[in-house]
C-alpha cells in the first residue's frame, strides 16, 4: 500500500477583487462569512526537516 503524500482539505474560500481574503475549514462553525466551498491539496510532508533538531553534540 503506497503512502499518499498529498492531503485534500475541504475549505471555504472568500475571494475579493482577485485576492484571497479568508480560508476556513468547513467544520468551523464560528465563521459567518458567505464563502465558496472548495478543496485544496497540500503536501503532508512539506517542511518535516524542521521538526528534527540537533544540538552541537549531535543529539
Amino acid at each position: 500500500m503506497p503512502v499518499e503524500t498529498k492531503e485534500r482539505i475541504e475549505v471555504y474560500i472568500d475571494v475579493k477583487n482577485g485576492k484571497t481574503v479568508c480560508i476556513c475549514k468547513r467544520n468551523r462553525k464560528g465563521c459567518k462569512k458567505k464563502c465558496l466551498p472548495d478543496v485544496v491539496e497540500r503536501d503532508k510532508f512539506e517542511g518535516w526537516e524542521s521538526t528534527f533538531r540537533r544540538n552541537r553534540y549531535g543529539k
